[in-house]
């Protein structure tokens, strides 16, 4: 997040509104705060595509900035924090690659499986290794939301109480049940188990029992141990540097735009 604090000279602008428009001086700081906080948001999203393999348009949208008031002489351009419990917010995974982390906050999906027992404190999910075949990935290479939300449903790990909480459908037990299989859907926590073909290990993930009698097997999440980021993006540096460069014009159209608005309230 940089914080926006700037110290321009104002004399002329002080001189000139102390005599008339004495009033006028904290709008004028505040509107220029909040046009450079604006144009800091925008020359870091216009990065983004730089430092990130084929960022989303809504992880682009991810970076955020706050106006600053009369009142309150701060402007921030920031991205979202992570919610501490439940889950990632929207634009949380945005944090490490930004500034660099030894860790991320868990996604909603991997919160419900730590908190459900399959996936060990410290770990994390990644798109499964069949995911590309089936054609669950999209073009920025994630898999999608709808994804997401049937791992929830047909695992069953949302809170019971919750209106969206869903179990296993009666059309997918039908098709389970013809394979011979209890679940299409399971989940393998990280351990040993004998749960692969010829009763071999199988890595821990998500997975779904396919075909007409269960026998192909696709792992739509892969569990990993969490990963230490690198700072991709110099956040700090982009909005300084598009501070220092507009600084001054940012300064002169707010002088402007606030003195015709008093100049036109004063004669009413």
């Amino acid at each position: 997040m940089s914080v926006l604090k700037i110290h321009v000279n104002t004399s002329a602008a002080k001189s000139l509104f102390r005599k008339d428009l004495p009033a006028a001086l904290p709008y004028i700081k505040a509107a220029m705060l909040t046009n450079l906080a604006a144009k800091g948001r925008d020359a870091v999203q216009s990065q983004m595509p730089v430092a990130f393999d084929a960022p989303t348009p809504f992880t682009v949208r991810g970076v955020w900035f706050k106006s600053a008031t009369k009142s309150n002489l701060v402007a921030e351009v920031y991205v979202p924090q992570s919610e501490s419990q439940g889950g990632t917010a929207k634009r949380g995974y945005l944090q490490p690659g930004v500034a660099g982390s030894g860790a991320r906050r868990q996604k909603k999906t991997e919160f419900l499986l730590s908190r459900t027992g399959f996936l060990p404190a410290g770990w994390v999910t990644t798109p499964g290794s069949t995911t590309g075949k089936i054609g669950m990935i999209d073009s920025f290479g994630n898999l999608s939301g709808r994804i997401y939300a049937q791992v929830i449903n047909v695992l069953q790990i949302k809170r019971a109480a919750t209106k969206s909480a869903r179990g296993i459908s009666a059309r997918s037990q039908k098709r389970a049940t013809k394979m011979g299989v209890q679940s299409e859907w399971f989940a393998v926590a990280p351990g040993k188990n004998s749960l692969a073909k010829g009763g071999g290990w199988l890595p821990p993930g998500v997975y779904r029992r396919a075909g007409k009698s269960g026998e192909q097997l696709q792992q739509i999440l892969r569990f990993v141990p969490r990963a230490g980021y690198r700072p991709r993006l110099d956040f700090d540096g982009i909005v300084q540097r598009s501070v220092g460069q507009n600084a001054q014009t940012a300064f002169d159209s707010a002088m402007a735009s606030v003195k015709k608005r008093f100049v036109a309230n004063a004669k009413r």
